[in-house]
């Protein structure tokens, strides 16, 4: 249950959370799943072999420091403005790497819950679960076709972490990183 006058903002967190210079290959990605192999439908690819599970091990490494705005984060949290629940779409063996980075960076504590995919469902179904059974205020999600999904699916306030090649979308409630999410969310209340 949320105090009076705290705000309860769910985050994804690669490129939310934690920097990751990679996800600036979404837009092109999405760009030919979407026009060249007309795949119009929101569905992500989810590792099977050992091989495939490594790539993707190495592909999230790249998330490897606090992305802009986590120390306000963590200041709203300490202040009680901001109840803060972590939700990654990662898929079950990326878990204890997850728990290796927050401890890292002693982020771990600052979040009320932290939920991990571990049954690998498809990322923006388990985000839509998740939303609706916690209720939040405002979800901050970085993967626009996520933030779509999302934005039609829950009646959550959805906030887009935009990158570099998408940044011309047009989408009401985005933002380059974290911390101006974080200021529009308490400037709001």
């Amino acid at each position: 249950m949320k105090k009076k006058n705290r705000i309860v903002v769910g985050v994804d967190f690669d490129g939310v959370v934690a920097y990751n210079p990679f996800r600036i290959i979404r837009a092109p990605i999405a760009y030919v799943k979407k026009n060249m192999l007309g795949i119009k439908k929101t569905k992500f690819y989810i590792p099977q072999s050992s091989v495939e599970k490594i790539l993707w091990t190495i592909l999230h490494e790249s998330s490897v420091f606090p992305a802009n705005g986590v120390d306000l984060l963590r200041e709203f949290v300490e202040q009680d403005r901001i109840e803060a629940h972590l939700v990654t779409a990662r898929f079950h063996f990326l878990q204890d790497r997850l728990y290796q980075w927050l401890r890292r960076y002693d982020l771990e504590r600052i979040f009320s819950s932290i939920t991990v995919n571990e049954r690998d469902h498809q990322p923006h179904l388990y985000k839509e679960r998740v939303i609706k059974e916690n209720r939040f205020d405002y979800f901050v999600e970085d993967n626009l076709d996520i933030v779509e999904h999302l934005s039609r699916t829950t009646s959550t306030e959805i906030l887009w972490i935009y990158n570099l090649l998408d940044r011309f979308h047009p989408y009401e409630k985005k933002f380059p990183y974290l911390q101006q999410a974080l200021e529009y969310i308490v400037k709001k209340q």
